[in-house]
């Protein structure tokens, strides 16, 4: 083979990498409003008037990233740290911690690696009117996990509006351990969830199916024995729901159902007194004229207490409106009011009404307005 030709060859494999295209941008969000609280769960707590961050889209920074590799396939990346605007420090445990990962995408679709939300959150956020923030959040009531460590991901293509997300860790929640033992009652908690479901038109509709299994020595740092170990227990998560667009109002509902073998372990729902749930939502989406649009939704909880008192209930309704004055400013106000049972109260398993990063602190009445902007 002559120079030229052996030049020729190995420019024909090195082809796709030399000519790969890339591209990295910056996105966020900082939203910022007054939010009043009242109703505490405990008489004695007064009300509390508060500029917040966040209050009805939580303030963040990141930077996304794609690259052509030619053959279809595209590489790509997301890190995403949430701000409190009010301050400027970082939030959830400073870093990227909402989202860190990346991902290959081709002809059979995505794969992800690292810390993302969890395909059950993807779509019940999605169904919730409010996505998931504001004081009138689904999950105030409504329990779910929202992201995962130590995440693979995996997004099938679209087949005629069906689609199937999936994600699995060893560790939802921290770094695996040692044998993914870790300590403490839960230690590492293996999670799989699977979602399966249909778009098309201005129907959605999806099955959402879970299981978290704590994997636990059962000892704290010092060697001692916990007290309660949930090692080699279960908890196992159904979510069923959906939207329709009428065009002159979208409707959302979903119906959710938790059971755990002993307790509901899991860190983000913090229901460790609490055993089976039983949990639904109903919400509805109107326009106003060309930029508003009224939102309103009921969400409510039914949990088995683990102590054997009766069920704790809670439940919240919520109403708001949302004004966009551009495609990327809005302003918004929403109100939402919750109801807990005595034994909700009585065995730490109320709600109260937070708002993204901001606990509700057992607040059971609020009302936030304030002006977001994306970039």
């Amino acid at each position: 083979m002559n120079k030229n030709s052996l030049a020729v060859a190995i420019a024909s494999l090195l082809a796709v990498p030399a000519f790969a295209q890339s591209d990295v941008s910056i996105f966020g969000t900082v939203d910022m409003g007054y939010r009043w609280s009242g109703n505490n769960v405990d008489p004695t707590v007064s009300s509390r008037s508060r500029i917040d961050s966040g209050t009805s889209v939580p303030s963040r920074l990141g930077f996304r990233g794609t690259e052509k590799l030619g053959n279809g396939l595209t590489a790509g990346f997301i890190l995403e740290a949430a701000v409190d605007a009010a301050g400027g420090a970082p939030l959830g445990g400073g870093g990227f911690s909402r989202q860190a990962f990346v991902s290959l995408a081709g002809p059979f679709g995505s794969v992800a690696l690292g810390r993302q939300y969890t395909p059950g959150y993807l779509l019940t956020s999605e169904i919730d009117f409010s996505g998931s923030v504001t004081v009138g959040q689904y999950n105030n009531v409504y329990l779910t996990e929202y992201r995962w460590s130590n995440q693979i991901g995996y997004f099938t293509p679209n087949w005629r509006g069906f689609s199937v997300a999936a994600g699995y860790t060893l560790n939802g929640y921290g770094e695996e351990s040692l044998g993914n033992r870790g300590l403490g009652a839960a230690g590492d908690v293996h999670a799989l969830s699977i979602v399966p479901q249909y778009r098309q038109g201005p129907l959605l509709v999806g099955l959402h199916l879970q299981e978290l299994r704590a994997k636990s020595t059962g000892k704290e740092a010092d060697g001692t024995t916990v007290p309660v170990s949930y090692d080699g227990k279960k908890v196992r998560v159904f979510d069923i729901g959906g939207t329709y667009d009428l065009g002159l109002a979208k409707l959302a509902a979903s119906y959710g159902l938790r059971r755990a073998d002993v307790a509901d372990f899991s860190a983000d729902t913090g229901s460790i007194a609490g055993k089976d749930s039983h949990q639904w939502l109903l919400g509805v989406t109107v326009p106003v004229g060309a930029a508003g649009k009224v939102l309103a939704s009921y969400v409510q909880r039914r949990t088995e207490v683990v102590a054997g008192a009766s069920d704790a209930r809670a439940g919240q309704w919520a109403l708001g409106y949302d004004h966009a004055l551009s495609k990327r400013t809005s302003l918004y106000g929403t109100y939402a009011s919750i109801h807990n049972n005595r034994s909700a109260r009585d065995n730490a398993l109320f709600s109260s009404v937070g708002a993204g990063y901001n606990a509700g602190d057992g607040y059971q009445t609020s009302f936030a307005a304030g002006i977001r902007h994306s970039f």
